[in-house]
């Protein structure tokens, strides 16, 4: 299978492709029209320079001598004046922009024309300072000119080659202007090629992954949970389509355990209201408040039934989840306050709370099944006198807690690590007896999370203290409606 490149690399290599054709004949453009152009500048400069050459050679030199040969000119005057030496001097520089060989052949021609009249010119001078007779350098002084014709010739042959070499370069940019063209429509071709090949890989690469994942998004907005997309290979993409996959499958997850979660706390709920509504507590109380009112106890008839109207009235809470401490902490009262009724001295209670508790947010009715566990399981079971001490107070790290402390019976050491063991085993406990202390810790562990604990410690004969800790962060009080 073919490896698919990461979108970076994919566009790094397409961008280097695209610039590298654009740039390679703009550069090839360049050098060849500058090689072009200063062949040509060395052309036209060449044919100016041997164009004035050619003149000088004519006028300068055949002028000098004829003043040399009739003696309008002395000798040293003509050789200070040096005129073809510096003639020489100018062809030389010539030849040394000049690199075809028929232009130096022709060059290296005027050379030794110039040559010989130097060589022609020496002999008149040599006669003069000899005192020869005029007819001989008047000989030689046709010599002169002769050469001079030459070299003069020569050099318009020299500049008809240059003009025809600058003919021939102008033809060459022409064609290699039409060549350029022609390569330039290609490469155009070629651009548009590449781009039509890179747009179809972009389109698999990128647009449709991204297309499934826009079509994955709408369907989960829409509920369609089970939507999933195929993750595409080896690029930046695959990571996301396979997170938005993850993702799918965590919010399943999620949905499936909040939906069990509100089961949970569904039943746990019902059976709480269940515990707290059983028909022997209303029928106690209710006789409770009967035998009072035949006793004339007009006052604890009044303390009971308030006692017990509030204690119902909190329970309900008007469907809340959550009350301040306070509340809770007067449910337990109420509670008590009943029993302590009806059991006369053989029950008393104590509430020793930190006001710092009162106005935080707590789960409801997580004390009250706690402490009827105190009464039933315990002080109910000894003939001592019960008590029960319900405690409270926050800590420094923002944690609440609360210690129920009775004078029961207790625990013995193997009921009470069955106990601890079920406790440990969270939500996953399925208890059937002593559901009010598991049903509680179960509540706090869904509400609360591994944040919220219960410990129990336990003497047989001298009783057992229960200790809650709930946290106070990360409780939102509009949320718990306080």
């Amino acid at each position: 299978m073919k490896k698919n490149e990461s979108i970076k690399v994919l566009l790094r290599h397409t961008s280097w492709l695209m610039l590298s054709l654009a740039i390679t004949p703009l550069i090839i453009s360049i050098a060849l029209y500058t090689h072009y152009l200063f062949s040509y500048e060395k052309s036209i400069h060449n044919i100016s320079i041997a164009n004035q050459i050619a003149s000088n050679v004519e006028e300068t030199i055949i002028e000098e001598a004829l003043g040399l040969t009739y003696g309008q000119i002395t000798p040293e005057e003509f050789q200070q004046s040096n005129q073809i030496n510096r003639i020489k001097e100018e062809i030389s520089a010539i030849k040394v922009s000049t690199q075809n060989s028929q232009e130096l052949a022709t060059l290296n021609i005027v050379l030794r024309s110039l040559d010989n009249v130097s060589d022609y010119l020496d002999k008149i001078i040599a006669n003069i300072h000899q005192k020869e007779t005029f007819a001989e350098n008047q000989a030689l002084m046709l010599h002169v000119e002769s050469a001079v014709k030459l070299a003069h010739d020569i050099l318009q042959d020299f500049v008809k080659i240059e003009i025809d070499t600058a003919s021939i370069k102008s033809e060459e940019v022409r064609s290699s202007l039409v060549i350029l063209s022609t390569i330039e429509a290609v490469i155009i071709a070629l651009i548009f090629l590449l781009t039509r090949k890179f747009n179809t890989k972009m389109m698999y690469q990128i647009q449709q992954p991204m297309d499934e994942m826009i079509k994955m998004a709408d369907a989960l907005a829409e509920g369609h949970l089970n939507h999933r997309i195929k993750t595409p290979q080896n690029n930046e993409l695959k990571k996301l389509s396979n997170s938005m996959n993850d993702m799918a499958d965590n919010l399943v997850i999620l949905l499936e355990e909040n939906a069990l979660k509100q089961y949970n706390l569904a039943q746990s709920e019902v059976r709480t209201l269940q515990a707290q509504i059983i028909p022997h507590f209303i029928y106690n109380s209710l006789d409770a408040i009967l035998v009072l009112a035949e006793m004339g106890e007009i006052e604890k008839v009044k303390e009971m039934t308030y006692a017990l109207s509030d204690f119902f009235r909190i329970s309900l809470s008007q469907g809340k989840d959550w009350i301040p401490v306070e509340q809770e902490i007067r449910h337990c009262d109420n509670y008590l306050k009943i029993l302590q009724i009806r059991y006369g001295d053989q029950l008393s209670y104590q509430l020793t709370i930190d006001p710092k508790v009162n106005n935080h947010p707590i789960l409801k009715m997580i004390l009250q099944p706690l402490i009827e566990n105190a009464v039933y399981h315990g002080t109910k079971l000894v003939r001592r006198p019960g008590k029960i001490n319900v405690k409270a107070y926050i800590d420094q790290e923002e944690f609440i807690h609360f210690w129920i402390i009775d004078n029961g019976k207790g625990i013995t050491e193997t009921k009470l690590e069955e106990i601890n063991q079920e406790l440990a085993d969270g939500l996953d406990t399925n208890f059937h007896k002593g559901y009010g202390l598991f049903n509680v810790n179960k509540r706090l562990l869904l509400y609360y999370g591994t944040d919220a604990s219960i410990s129990i410690s336990s003497r047989i004969d001298h009783g057992t203290v229960v200790h809650v800790v709930v946290p106070t962060k990360n409780i939102d009080r509009n949320e718990a409606n306080v």
